[in-house]
């Protein structure tokens, strides 16, 4: 079964890939510019762990921001689960570290963390689309109140 069937409003956060402990799935980019994460169904062994650090299938809390940050193009097309688990590394490792994204991304990473940010990292929450920073077509977005 594929994902999209389970979550309806995925965002393509990417956060399935990383929880994928047999790697069969991957992110693939539509005709419309958004991406969407593909089960090789072969290799899938219905563990679930995908469905369990989706954090559009199991919500996690965000903190209020009262600030977002400037866009930068290198922020929107960047490989996510390299950058989650070189994140994650570095909080692991007791190291001060800086992330940057979206909040559909800070969500992905705070559920892949155990639904707990450290206090390590250094959040720097960006908007979606610099145009249209809250828009609704963005997997319908629950992380934007």
């Amino acid at each position: 079964m594929q994902l999209t069937e389970r979550v309806k409003n995925c965002n393509g956060c990417s956060a399935c890939v990383v929880g994928c402990k047999h790697a069969c799935i991957k992110m693939v980019q539509s005709e419309d510019g958004r991406k969407y994460p593909v089960v090789n169904e072969d290799g899938c062994q219905k563990c679930n762990n995908c469905i369990l650090y989706c954090p559009v299938y199991n919500p996690v809390e965000l903190p209020e921001f009262e600030q977002f940050y400037e866009y930068k193009e290198e922020f929107y097309d960047r490989d996510m689960p390299k950058v989650y688990r070189e994140t994650m590394r570095k909080i692991k490792s007791g190291t001060v570290t800086e992330f940057a994204g979206t909040l559909c991304q800070i969500a992905a990473l705070k559920s892949l963390m155990g639904d707990k940010l450290s206090h390590d990292l250094r959040i720097y929450p960006l908007h979606c689309d610099p145009e249209k920073p809250k828009r609704p077509e963005c997997g319908a977005c629950p992380f934007y109140k």
